[in-house]
């Protein structure tokens, strides 16, 4: 059996082993290592995925924006228990995270906002997210007719854009092994205090 390195000795803070991997994953996938898979719940009971971009992550959770009149942001709002997974193909690990979405601070989205470019905050004003649009020609009207608005004008952030912050309860980090006998390592927050075990593959 080919010999990889296993997770069973990392330490007891699941955020610093998932630093270990997404710095790992940073210099080794082609696009978009900050691509995680966020899954809801909607008010009919019904799961939905798509693919966010994490933005920011420490000891709280993990952090990504949109617009909260989104799919997503309606189903968070409805119901804030979420789950996103990390798949990494180019170092064959995945980070698979249930948690609770909370907003963030103004001051972090007006923050990260203002840090986009300035064609992407005017796209946030230009779409109305998830919702029907009859043609294309509609959201180029909308993204032009903002463009001019914000011409001479500093960009604020929309009222309906912000972020959320995932706070885990359970981080499972999964690793491929030889035969399929993957490695598996779960963490579970319990009274503010977590607990890891193994998973058999």
């Amino acid at each position: 059996m080919k010999e990889k390195k296993l997770i069973i000795n990392s330490s007891n803070n699941p955020f610093s082993l998932f630093k270990e991997w997404f710095d790992e994953a940073q210099k080794n996938e082609i696009n978009d290592p900050n691509a995680m898979n966020l899954s809801t719940i909607s008010k009919s009971n019904f799961p939905s995925s798509r693919m966010v971009l994490l933005k920011d992550f420490d000891d709280r959770g993990f952090v990504f924006y949109t617009n909260i009149k989104s799919k997503k942001g309606k189903d968070i709002i409805n119901n804030p228990n979420v789950s996103l997974n990390f798949h990494w193909k180019s170092i064959t690990k995945q980070v698979r995270i249930e948690g609770k979405a909370i907003s963030v601070s103004d001051k972090e989205a007006d923050k990260y906002f203002n840090s986009r470019p300035k064609e992407s905050r005017i796209g946030a004003w230009a779409s109305n997210q998830s919702s029907k649009m009859n043609n294309r020609e509609d959201l180029i009207e909308k993204y032009n007719f903002y463009k001019e608005k914000f011409k001479e004008d500093s960009i604020p952030r929309p009222d309906y854009w912000s972020g959320f912050r995932v706070a885990p309860i359970l981080i499972e980090f999964w690793q491929d092994m030889p035969f399929r006998l993957h490695d598996r390592l779960e963490f579970i927050k319990i009274n503010n205090k977590w607990k890891r075990k193994k998973l058999f593959p």
